[in-house]
């Protein structure tokens, strides 16, 4: 097949987002859609609809080209609930795994499974979608074995052997961070950036970096939190900055607590945010590289070259 010829339709649908690109067999995009709606949140037999009307135009002029979709759309909440493949698991085990779904106008549709797993003291954790980035990932680079950080509202740090996931964590850093500035009196102080000191914001990341780093019992981060707002009071951060005091304390929390000792790993993410990881990482010892771009579309080509429909 031409290296401009659509090998599939890629979806990357969230909890508030849908995404979708028309993919060559080499991940590049040859058309892309992107919209505002996430696929919890729609009504249950919605789903199809809604997808048909964003590639129908693709599905027309390709009938044959497989649909896989990873990322909430195939939680409990999303379209079709896709079970969770235990770790470890590699490329076999997760394409073992995919749900196909039945349609009636749009033809062959596949959910790629979310992944489950257990910590040290037997607690269980789960992602949906980031198990298809690191895949993909992993195509990209030809790595079989790392430590990989995909952040976001929960954050994961997964370590890869062998090509499959054997474990992960989630850290729920951006949430958290939300929910602190946003509903709580730390908010109060706080202003908008509005670009005309950014030095002050990154002294103040840099501060919050600072105080994660010092952290010595488990409850000392609730203690270096409510600093937020005392730096404020006391003037010793403008309230411009101190969402970034906020921010960097508990992005560096998460990465000494993620990376476990580590002093390097890979970030995939949005180019803005795997840039405050990285910033992040650098002045706490952890070395993050980016990883490739459109690393969603790069693992469920993985997946389809595994089931042999590509």
């Amino acid at each position: 097949m031409p290296p401009s010829s659509p090998a599939l339709v890629s979806v990357d649908w969230g909890t508030s987002a849908f995404r979708a690109r028309l993919a060559a067999a080499d991940g590049s995009a040859l058309d892309a859609i992107e919209a505002e709606v996430g696929a919890t949140g729609l009504a249950s037999g919605a789903h199809e609809a809604f997808l048909e009307a964003q590639i129908g135009a693709w599905r027309r002029r390709f009938p044959d080209l497989p649909i896989v979709m990873s990322g909430m759309v195939g939680s409990r909440q999303g379209w079709v609930e896709a079970p969770y493949a235990p770790c470890p698991a590699g490329a076999a085990e997760i394409a073992a795994a995919m749900t196909p779904v039945p349609t009636t106008r749009i033809g062959r549709v596949f959910v790629v499974p979310g992944l489950s797993a257990r910590d040290a003291r037997g607690a269980p954790d789960v992602m949906r979608g980031e198990e298809t980035q690191i895949l993909g990932a992993l195509a990209a680079s030809g790595r079989a074995d790392g430590l990989f950080v995909l952040p976001g509202t929960h954050s994961k740090w997964a370590r890869v052997e062998a090509g499959r996931i054997v474990d992960f964590a989630t850290f729920m850093t951006g949430e958290v961070f939300a929910a602190l500035k946003d509903h709580t009196l730390l908010g109060r102080l706080m202003t908008p950036p509005d670009g005309s000191d950014a030095a002050s914001a990154a002294d103040a990341f840099a501060r919050g970096l600072a105080a994660s780093a010092a952290l010595d019992r488990p409850g000392d981060l609730l203690h270096a939190i409510f600093m937020t707002r005392t730096l404020g009071l006391f003037h010793e951060l403008p309230p411009h900055a101190l969402a970034d005091y906020l921010s960097g304390l508990l992005i560096g929390a998460e990465i000494l607590a993620g990376a476990g000792g580590a002093r390097a790993a890979i970030v995939v993410g949005s180019p803005a945010l795997a840039a405050r990881y990285r910033a992040a990482g650098e002045a706490l010892g952890v070395a993050l590289s980016p990883a490739a771009d459109h690393c969603a579309t790069l693992g469920q080509i993985a997946l389809l070259k595994t089931l042999g429909a590509l």
